[in-house]
């Protein structure tokens, strides 16, 4: 049976949403996010981050790495578009964005407002990365007028990942009421009920 490293908060969220969604059986071994960043990889998985699964003599770090080995092996085809597809480009557009350039304005922002307590030394910085923040939000909000769901007209692997880094800006303030249309989409996503019992 597959095995998922969780925290809550974490990543790994995206991967037990993933894996709520498909149906799928898997075993949940829990422990505590390690605040102390000092330290590099410190988190209590093999690999020392979160997510990390193991699957027989497959293991595996990296959300979106895991978002397609999943597919690959259990989806049957399930929450990504044929490939071929109309919709397969912008699918894979949105699944890498989430971590490649849309994450990056957010860990900044956490590194420098929550894992540090000298913020105030930082705030040049912290205004530049709310304006990286806000030119993703704009690509965001532009994709979410032609279109129900980031990628297309139906719910896909690519809102789990897209969701996840939305969610997260959105709690630390960085998402706003400038952006109606994506605001409603991350409720949406927090209203399926795999991601909320992802959350617990």
């Amino acid at each position: 049976m597959l095995k998922l490293h969780y925290a809550p908060l974490t990543r790994s969220v995206r991967i037990r949403w993933l894996l709520e969604e498909l149906e799928l059986e898997y075993e949940l071994l829990r422990s505590e996010y390690n605040r102390d960043g000092s330290r590099g990889f410190a988190q209590d998985t093999p690999s020392g981050q979160y997510p990390y699964i193991e699957d027989g003599d497959v293991a595996l770090s990296e959300s979106g790495a895991i978002v397609q080995y999943v597919l690959e092996r259990y989806g049957n085809g399930r929450l990504e578009p044929p490939i071929g597809s109309r919709n397969r480009a912008a699918y894979l557009y949105w699944l890498h964005f989430a971590e490649g350039t849309a994450a990056n304005a957010i860990n900044t922002t956490v590194w420098l407002t929550v894992y540090r307590d000298d913020a105030d030394r930082h705030q040049e910085i912290i205004s530049a990365v709310r304006d990286s923040a806000n030119t993703v939000f704009g690509k965001v909000e532009t994709a979410l007028s032609l279109q129900p769901y980031i990628s297309g007209n139906e719910f896909t692997a690519a809102d789990i990942m897209m969701g996840f880094t939305l969610g997260s800006a959105k709690w630390l303030q960085l998402l706003t009421d400038a952006y109606p249309k994506t605001l409603e989409y991350v409720d949406r996503l927090f209203a399926r009920p795999a991601l909320q019992k992802s959350l617990s």
